[in-house]
């Protein structure tokens, strides 16, 4: 009897202690979150986690954020380990035990291999507030007085906000039906307040829409939001001004539905019939243009999101396609453009200042090339106000556009097989592009491509891809060889010099970093109307004029650097890296430092930059202020990683970009290669065809224009002054010409010479 109480003894004491153990070990679960700033994932980088040496899991960051959960026991030993990829400037990630607590953090760039071991607790209660997940609720017009005294922070940095140290604590409101919504805050010490405004589908997967902060001087503040989608929560996180303490009264109120009653741009309106507007194909939406009170049109139209980086944009791009109502396309005139079915609008999400697209087609138009027309408008769609774009021709063959012949598939052979053509430089994808046989001559080994843009890929015949491709060969066989500099048998036979200049000009001026590596164009018209290949039109300058923290050649606020060497950079795409050869052409460099100084003393002087900013900005002097409403962008680095400080006003951020030209145009001016004095009759005579010259040039008065024509018809020689404007006209008979021209005015000077309305030679001489 007394061994088995005694065996029973030991029995109920070792379950005792069994069970006292599994009490001690309990488990919980534990967050990972992690965020991309930039939003295109961690870009390779992953974080490993180990619990007790054994790997639970290899976590990598996806689109702006995303979150994984993992168990971890009482006193488990934590390990972590972190490999680097791309963009560590962008990556940060945060985990939180079972109460939201911070058990670790790191970024941005956080540190690679082995980066800490500790111990696991499942013992710490959550408090509401601390963290997006267990945030506060906040009610339509209800006051919240409340403080972050007890808040020791989230870990969440929001990105681009002033004096944030941490001490924050968050609410989460219900969407409103409208999908546009004001937070005010009202300081209630000396503490200021800052807050930002967070949405997302999980409260583990948020991005920060916009972040502002009370005045000290009248201790308020408040942030409009519009647009948020349906199915998302929108989150608010506040904090004291570096970390302190600070009272505070929240409240959020529903302002409805922007409504455009009137404006002095052209208001966009675009009726999806309720669809979601596609990356891939056009859906089919109702189409009205308003200006000057006016309808300018009112229809069907095809709409999809265009763009590469920029299709992810908040305030996305667009491509339109005026329709008849059985989808055929419908050549309109449009805001006074000639009349097309292809068009544009251009996200300024990138582009505080409303302007560096406008300014760039500008300059390149003015200089006598095509070059897409655009006009500033606002856009609502399906009501919703999205903000201030650019409108814009696409850039296509037309007789309006780019004007080169028209290639069918049948144009096989002959004349015909010369042209027109249009190719595009940009991130390729299967089949829709040929490779050069040549490598950038400072670069051996990396690879260019050429887009088919005009044919595009699908309808270029295989005869026209070779003869193409074979141009490409040869002007480059001519650009490499020895004799690259001659002006009858070099690279000038293939290459339309003027249009090279302009286009390196406009580029370099803006300190492009796209301008010559993607979003670059090419046109070459027929063998009978010229036969030489030329730059543009310009495109795409969202990431230019300013200066950029991706590379030494940008990073310059002293205004230096050269964008066409930006094969000397981490690109996605290489340049072919034809200027730096056509600049150890002492002709070109001469032709480029005079064409320059010429363009100085009228559309590249600062006065006349600085006057077509400042009708922009009186253009917009209401619409901006909706604008910034929208997107909340002042004061903040876009999508391109700005450096320097950043204007929180437009006007601001104008005088920041009149600043920014000064000092790039004074860095120009002392480092455009060239001497313009020392140009010779004989280096620079202006060949277009080994059968049609005009000479000297640069001249003191007189011209010699001789050769052959392209036509037997009869021709006008059309002389204009630097502005564009048509100062004479000469008659020529037949197909050839021998004359001499006495030039009244100094400066730079065009001429083209045509046959029934059609260029067949055109170029710039210099008159000294």
């Amino acid at each position: 009897m007394f061994s088995f109480l005694y065996s029973l003894k030991i029995a109920i004491i070792f379950l005792v202690m069994l069970f006292s153990h599994q009490a001690a070990t309990q488990c919980c679960t534990y967050t990972l979150t992690m965020q991309d700033s930039y939003g295109d994932s961690w870009n390779g980088g992953f974080l490993e986690v180990y619990i007790n040496d054994t790997l639970i899991g290899k976590f990598y960051g996806q689109g702006f954020g995303s979150s994984e959960s993992f168990e971890v026991c009482e006193n488990d030993v934590i390990r972590l380990n972190y490999t680097s990829g791309e963009y560590e400037n962008e990556n940060t990630y945060q985990i939180y035990d079972a109460g939201w607590n911070i058990f670790f953090q790191d970024g941005p760039n956080p540190i690679v291999g082995d980066v800490i071991s500790m111990v696991g607790n499942c013992n710490d209660v959550a408090i509401p507030g601390k963290h997006p997940c267990v945030a506060l609720p906040l009610v339509l017009n209800e006051d919240k007085e409340a403080n972050n005294l007890d808040f020791t922070g989230s870990g969440i940095r929001p990105a681009n906000c002033p004096d944030f140290l941490g001490g924050d604590l968050w609410y989460v409101t219900e969407i409103p039906r409208s999908g546009n919504m004001e937070i005010s805050i009202q300081q209630l010490n000396d503490v200021v307040v800052g807050y930002a405004v967070w949405q997302g589908n999980s409260c583990t997967g948020l991005q920060m829409m916009a972040c502002e902060n009370t005045d000290n001087d009248e201790k308020k503040s408040s942030l409009k939001i519009y647009d948020i989608p349906a199915g998302q929560m929108v989150y608010v996180q506040i904090w004291g001004r570096n970390e302190g303490k600070t009272q505070f009264n929240v409240q959020w109120n529903d302002i409805g539905r922007v409504i455009l009653d009137g404006s002095e741009l052209p208001v966009i309106s675009i009726n999806t019939l309720g669809q979601n507007i596609p990356y891939d194909g056009k859906i089919n939406v109702k189409l009205s243009v308003l200006a000057d009170g006016l309808i300018h049109y009112e229809g069907d139209a095809g709409i999809n999101i265009r763009g590469a980086s920029s299709s992810g944009y908040p305030q996305a791009p667009y491509s339109i396609e005026t329709r008849e109502q059985n989808g055929e396309n419908k050549d309109v005139s449009l805001l006074g453009m000639p009349e097309e079915n292809d068009w544009i609008l251009l996200s300024n999400f990138n582009d505080r200042s409303l302007i560096r697209n406008t300014l760039s087609h500008h300059l390149f138009n003015k200089m006598g090339n095509y070059s897409p027309a655009t006009r500033i408008c606002e856009v609502l769609i399906d009501s919703t106000y999205k903000g201030i774009y650019i409108f814009s021709e696409k850039i296509k063959r037309d007789k309006n556009r780019v004007n080169i012949a028209k290639l069918d598939p049948e144009d096989l052979d002959g004349d015909k097989l010369t042209g027109g053509y249009i190719l595009e430089q940009n991130i390729r994808g299967e089949n829709n592009s040929f490779q050069s046989n040549f490598s950038p001559i400072d670069h051996p080994g990396f690879d260019v491509h050429f887009l088919y843009e005009y044919p595009d890929a699908e309808t270029i015949m295989p005869k026209q891809k070779t003869y193409i491709a074979g141009f490409i060969d040869s002007l480059e066989t001519r650009l490499y060889s020895d004799e690259f500099g001659d002006a009858a048998q070099g690279y000038r036979r293939f290459l339309d010099v003027p249009s090279f200049i302009d286009y390196f000009l406009v580029n370099e001026l803006s300190r492009n970093a796209d301008g010559f590596k993607k979003s670059i164009f090419y046109n070459k018209d027929r063998y009978s109307k010229g036969n030489k290949l030329k730059a543009g039109p310009v495109w795409d300058f969202d990431w230019a004029w300013k200066n950029l923290g991706i590379c030494d050649l940008y990073d310059n606020t002293n205004g230096e650097g050269w964008a066409h060497l930006n094969n000397d950079c981490p690109t996605d795409n290489y340049s072919t890296g034809w200027y730096v050869r056509m600049l150890q052409d002492t002709t070109f460099a001469n032709e480029l430092r005079c064409t320059y100084e010429e363009y100085r003393k009228n559309i590249l002087d600062t006065a006349y930059l600085f006057n077509y900013i400042d009708s922009v900005h009186t253009l917009v002097i209401n619409a901006h202020i909706r604008h910034f409403d929208r997107w909340r962008i002042l004061g903040m680095s876009g999508p391109a990683p700005e450096i320097g400080s950043i204007a929180t006003t437009y006007a601001a951020e104008l005088d920041t970009l009149k600043a920014w030209i000064s000092t790039r145009i004074g860095w120009l001016d002392k480092n455009i290669p060239g001497n313009c004095s020392n140009v010779s009759a004989t280096e620079n005579q202006g060949v277009h065809h080994d059968l049609f010259q005009y000479f000297p040039n640069p001249a003191s008065e007189l011209v010699h224009f001789k050769g052959h024509l392209n036509s037997r018809n009869a021709h006008e020689l059309n002389i204009y002054n630097s502005t564009g404007q048509l100062i004479d006209k000469i008659s020529i008979e037949g197909s050839n010409i021998d004359l001499k021209y006495r030039f009244l005015t100094k400066g730079m000077h065009y001429f083209t010479i045509t046959s029934a309305g059609i260029i067949g030679k055109h170029g710039k001489i210099v008159i000294l």
